[in-house]
C-alpha cells in the first residue's frame, strides 16, 4: 500500500461584500451571507451574473482566467494573466468608481477565519487582511503596518501554509480550472494539459507532484522547441548551401530543384504526422474492443458454469435427452456438440435421438423425472443470456476484424511514408557531402565550408536536445507510474463518487478509468454503458458539460479535508438541456450540496426544471435564492415583462417550501 494523499483545506465562504461595484446600478454595495448548501444567483440576461463569480475568484486568487491564453503550466498561466486580470473589470465599473471599487470575502480555511479585501484593479494587492484562529478569535498576524503589496504576499504565504497546497499558483489553478465551471466551458475530460496537472494534484502521493510534473512538462516542451528550432535553422543553411552550389556550378534550375525538395519534405512530414495520429487512434480503438471482448468472454464462461452448476444441483434425476446441455447447445449452434458436424442430416439425427428414451452413446434406458416450471424457466433464462452474450461476442469480433484490417492498411501507409521520409533525408545529407567536395576554391567555397561546419554544429545541438528531452520524458514516466499506483489505491472510492453523481444526471451506468500510458500524459477516460468516450464529439454538448461538472465535484470531494470542504462555482449550467435532463441535473447538484459542499451558482430566470428540482431537493435549509434582477436596471423588454420574473421567482420559492 502506498502512503495516503494529503488532503486540501479549502475556503468556505461566509460573507461577500461589494463596494462601489457600479455594474449593479441598483445595488452597487451588495452584500451576501453564505450558508451551507446552494447559493443561487438568479437573474435576467446581461445583468452581470458571470461577472460576480469572476469577482469572487479574483478576490481569492488575484486573477481572472484569460480565455485567449492557452494553458501551458500553472506558473506560466498565473504570472501571465496579471495584466488581463487588472483590466478585466474596466468598463464594468464606472471610471469615477475605479479607485474605490472593491470586494471583500470572509471565509473559513480549516482552523482559521480569513477576511480579505481587494481593489477591483489591484491583482497584486490587498486593502485589508485579517487572519484569526477560528475558535478562539485570536489574530494570527498584525497587518496594519503593512503595505497593500505586503498584505497580499502575507495572504499568499499563510494561505499556502493553512490549506496544504504546494504553491499559491497551484491553488489558483485548481480554483479556476476545477472548482469553477465558468462561461468559458473548458472541460477537463478533453483538455489534456489541464487534466494531467489535476490528476497529479488529486492523486499524487507527494504534495508537489503536480509541480514536478508541471516543470518536467515545461522542460520537455523547451527541448522539443530546441529540436524544432535547430531543424529550422538547419533547413535554412541547407538552402543557403544549395544556393552556393548553384552559383559555383552555374547549373540552371538548381534553386527550383531545391524549392521542390523542400516542398516534398514538408508534404511528407505532414502526411507522416497525420498517419501517425490516425494509427494511434485506431490502436486505441482496438485496445478498447479487445477489453470488451475479454469482458464478454468472462461473462459467457460464468454463465456456462452457472448453467452446469444449476443443472447438477437442481436435478437429482436423469433428465430427458432433449434437456441435456449438450443437446441444447447442438440445437442452438446447429453443430453436433460432440464432434462438431454441421451437416443437416447430423442435426436431424440428434433431434430424432433426443426424443427417444435410449441414451445414444451407451444405449441405456433413460427414465426422466418431470421438471418444475421454475426449473425450466431458470434454465431458459440462462440459455437466453448465453445467446445474448454470444451475439455480443460475435459483434465485437466483427468490430475487431474490421479495426484490424483498417489498422493493417494504415500501418502499411505509415511504414511507406516513413520509408520515403527516411530516404529523402538520407539523399539530402548525401547531396550536402557532395557539395563539400565540389566547392574546393574561392570565396564561395570558404562560405560553404563555414556553413557546413555550422550545419554540423546545429545537428549536434539538435541531437543533444533530443537526448535531453528523452531523459526528461523518462523522469516524467517514472512520476506517471507512481501516480498510477497511488490511483489504484483510491480508485474504488473515487470512481464511486463520480459514478453516483453522473448517474444521478444521465440515469445510466458510467465510470472512469485512468490511462497512464498515454504519450501526452495521464488522463481519465469516461465510459457510458461500458463504451469508452475518448473523443468529445462522442457525447452531446449538455452531456459533456454535466459529466465534466460531475467529475469536478468528485475531484473536489476527493481532495477536500473533512474539516474544510471545498465548494463549486457554476455559471448558468442549464444550457441546452431538455426538461427531463434539467431536472436530473438539479438532483445531481443537490446531491453534492447535501454531502456538505457549498455551491455558488448563477442561473437565468426562466422555466428551468433545474432550479425547481434543486429547490425541491434542498429546501430552504440547504438553498438560498438571490434575486439579481433587483441589482441592476432592466431593459425595456424586461421591464414590460417583469411580472413574468416575479411569477418565476414565486414558483422557485414555493418549491423550496415543498
Amino acid at each position: 500500500m502506498t502512503a495516503s494523499v494529503q488532503k486540501l483545506k479549502l475556503p468556505r465562504l461566509e460573507l461577500i461584500q461589494l463596494n462601489r461595484f457600479s455594474l449593479y446600478t441598483a445595488n452597487p454595495n451588495a452584500e451576501l451571507t453564505c450558508k451551507d448548501g446552494v447559493l443561487c444567483l438568479v437573474g435576467a440576461n446581461g445583468i452581470g451574473k458571470s461577472t460576480l463569480l469572476s469577482a469572487i475568484n479574483f478576490c481569492l486568487t488575484g486573477m481572472v482566467s484569460d480565455p485567449a491564453r492557452t494553458f501551458k503550466s500553472m506558473d506560466e498561466y498565473y504570472n501571465y494573466t496579471r495584466t488581463f486580470s487588472g483590466n478585466y473589470f474596466r468598463g464594468r465599473i464606472l471610471g469615477s468608481d475605479e479607485g474605490e471599487a472593491e470586494i471583500t470575502l470572509v471565509f473559513n480555511l480549516g482552523d482559521y477565519r480569513y477576511e480579505i479585501c481587494r481593489g477591483m484593479f489591484e491583482p497584486d494587492e490587498l486593502r485589508r487582511l485579517t487572519i484569526k484562529e477560528y475558535h478562539r478569535d485570536l489574530a494570527v498576524l498584525e497587518t496594519d503596518g503593512l503595505s497593500r503589496s505586503e498584505r497580499n504576499r502575507a495572504y499568499i504565504e499563510y494561505f499556502v501554509r493553512h490549506s496544504n497546497v504546494s504553491t499559491f499558483e497551484e491553488f489558483a489553478f485548481l480554483q479556476h480550472f476545477v472548482f469553477s465551471f465558468d462561461e468559458q466551458r473548458k472541460t477537463l475530460f478533453w483538455n489534456q494539459a489541464i487534466m494531467e496537472r489535476v490528476l497529479y494534484r488529486t492523486f499524487g502521493i507527494e504534495p508537489d507532484m503536480a509541480k514536478q510534473a508541471d516543470l518536467l512538462r515545461r522542460e520537455i516542451e523547451k527541448r522539443a522547441s530546441d529540436v524544432r528550432n535547430r531543424q529550422w535553422e538547419a533547413t535554412r543553411l541547407r538552402r543557403r548551401i544549395n544556393e552556393i552550389q548553384s552559383k559555383v556550378q552555374s547549373v540552371p534550375g538548381a534553386q527550383e530543384t531545391y524549392d521542390s525538395l523542400i516542398t516534398t519534405h514538408e508534404l511528407l512530414s505532414e502526411q507522416f504526422d497525420e498517419e501517425t495520429k490516425l494509427l494511434n487512434e485506431i490502436e486505441a480503438s482496438v485496445k478498447d474492443a479487445n477489453l470488451k471482448l475479454a469482458e464478454h468472454s468472462m461473462k459467457e464462461t460464468a454463465l456456462r458454469d452457472e448453467y452446469a452448476l444449476f443443472f447438477e444441483r437442481s436435478f437429482n434425476h436423469r433428465p430427458s435427452i432433449a434437456e441435456h446441455p449438450l443437446i441444447i447447445q447442438t440445437i442452438h449452434d446447429k453443430a453436433c456438440g460432440l464432434c462438431g458436424n454441421q451437416e443437416a442430416y447430423a442435426i436431424d439425427t440428434v433431434l430424432r435421438k433426443s426424443k427417444e428414451k435410449i441414451c445414444p452413446i451407451c444405449d441405456s434406458e433413460v427414465n426422466p423425472e418431470p421438471q418444475t416450471a421454475e426449473d425450466i424457466k431458470r434454465l431458459e433464462d440462462i440459455d437466453r443470456s448465453l445467446s445474448q452474450i454470444k451475439q455480443a461476442i460475435r459483434d465485437v469480433l466483427h468490430l475487431i476484424k474490421g479495426l484490424n484490417e483498417e489498422e493493417s492498411k494504415l500501418r502499411q501507409k505509415w511504414v511507406s511514408t516513413k520509408t520515403q521520409l527516411d530516404e529523402f533525408n538520407q539523399k539530402n545529407n548525401t547531396t550536402l557531402d557532395a557539395l563539400r567536395r565540389v566547392l574546393n576554391e574561392g570565396g564561395l567555397s570558404t562560405s560553404l565550408t563555414i556553413y557546413a561546419e555550422q550545419l554540423a554544429s546545429l545537428e549536434k545541438e539538435k541531437n543533444d536536445a533530443y537526448s535531453q528531452r528523452e531523459v526528461l520524458r523518462n523522469q516524467l514516466q517514472t512520476i506517471q507510474k507512481s501516480l498510477e499506483k497511488s490511483y489504484v489505491d483510491v480508485e474504488k472510492d473515487f470512481v464511486k463518487k463520480f459514478a453516483d453523481l453522473a448517474h444521478q444526471f444521465l440515469g445510466m451506468p458510467l465510470t472512469v478509468q485512468l490511462d497512464a500510458n498515454n504519450s501526452d500524459g495521464p488522463k481519465l477516460i469516461v465510459s457510458v454503458r461500458g463504451s469508452t468516450r475518448r473523443e468529445q464529439q462522442q457525447l452531446s454538448e449538455s452531456q459533456r458539460f454535466f459529466l465534466d461538472i460531475a467529475l469536478r465535484m468528485a475531484l473536489t470531494q476527493h481532495m477536500s479535508d473533512p474539516s474544510s470542504l471545498g465548494g463549486m462555482f457554476i455559471d448558468t449550467p442549464e444550457g441546452s438541456l431538455d426538461i427531463a435532463y434539467e431536472k436530473r441535473a438539479g438532483d445531481m447538484l443537490a446531491m453534492f450540496a447535501k454531502s456538505g459542499h457549498q455551491i455558488f451558482m448563477t442561473a437565468n430566470l426562466n422555466s428551468s426544471q433545474l432550479l425547481l428540482a434543486l429547490a425541491r431537493s434542498c429546501g430552504r435549509q440547504n438553498m438560498q435564492l438571490c434575486r439579481m434582477t433587483d441589482w441592476a436596471e432592466l431593459t425595456t423588454v424586461q421591464q414590460e415583462e417583469e411580472s413574468l420574473f416575479n411569477e418565476a421567482y414565486a414558483v422557485i420559492e414555493q418549491a423550496m417550501d415543498a
